[in-house]
């Protein structure tokens, strides 16, 4: 039986050739898919990420129908799946997990306790709120796009292959996060920045029962220190830990659900809380 971490990066390796494809086919006068992961179309269906989509009418005091229906769209599938985007789809994502398993993680600290997850979420929610107040008092475009790691990669595909122009300072400040992740063996910029994150991960709470990894402790059969489900994410969390404030960086990668198959099964994903 193939791992969910086998599929999952067939999906990412999918998306991230996806959008080096687009530009060139778009090239090519073949437009049934265009744009990049702020904003894009897929045979008529608008897309667009939420955020962006919250800046442009924080800034103009308006907004379009497509963009209310593509923003609707990106919202109604973390509400329904969570934060599933981070895991499975985002290019950058993908680079900062390549670049984190690269690493022994045999030295990592795996105690992290709750409170610290609140705090970092609440920070990249402070960290928004200041990029949309921003828009409204000052520089009424969205500011907060120049921290989106996905955004940029699908920029620089684009612009390289339309426009022949290369956003070294883009791919400059990719490199620095990811050779900062390296070093430091943690995925600080998704885990403590992204700004897109903070929106989908919070549209997942509003659906309690919504698709997420569930633990089921009368099926746990390890002793107290073995730490194997920890030690699988890359984001620090307890899998154990049960309750919504955890649930608010997990992006339901399943990496922990892999862990735990020989372990008695404990995790695994479902609807509603966990058993």
């Amino acid at each position: 039986m193939s791992s969910i971490r086998f599929w999952r990066r067939s999906v990412q390796i999918g998306v991230a050739l996806a959008f080096i494809a687009i530009p060139v086919l778009n090239r090519l006068e073949i437009n049934h898919l265009v744009g990049n992961f702020l904003s894009f179309n897929f045979a008529g269906l608008p897309l667009s990420d939420p955020l962006a989509s919250l800046q442009v009418a924080a800034g103009t005091l308006s907004a379009t129908q497509a963009m209310l229906v593509g923003a609707g769209l990106a919202l109604l599938l973390a509400v329904l799946m969570g934060p599933v985007f981070c895991a499975w789809s985002c290019p950058f994502g993908l680079l900062s997990e390549l670049v984190h398993s690269g690493k022994a993680n045999a030295g990592r600290d795996t105690k992290q306790p709750l409170p610290v997850t609140v705090r970092t979420f609440a920070g990249k929610a402070a960290l928004v709120g200041l990029g949309l107040l921003g828009v409204i008092l000052f520089v009424p475009v969205p500011v907060l796009n120049q921290l989106s790691m996905p955004g940029w990669y699908s920029r620089i595909m684009q612009h390289a292959v339309l426009y022949r122009d290369v956003f070294w300072g883009a791919i400059l400040l990719m490199i620095a996060i990811l050779a900062a992740e390296r070093f430091t063996n943690k995925r600080f910029w998704c885990a403590y920045v992204c700004p897109q994150s903070v929106l989908i991960s919070l549209a997942g709470l509003v659906f309690p029962k919504r698709f997420q990894v569930r633990f089921t402790r009368k099926s746990c059969t390890c002793a107290a220190s073995d730490r194997a489900c920890l030690k699988s994410c890359s984001l620090g969390l307890n899998p154990r830990v049960p309750g919504q404030a955890q649930s608010l960086r997990c992006t339901n990668c399943g990496d922990c659900i892999d862990a735990c198959r020989s372990k008695g099964r404990a995790l695994n994903f479902g609807c509603g809380k966990e058993g």
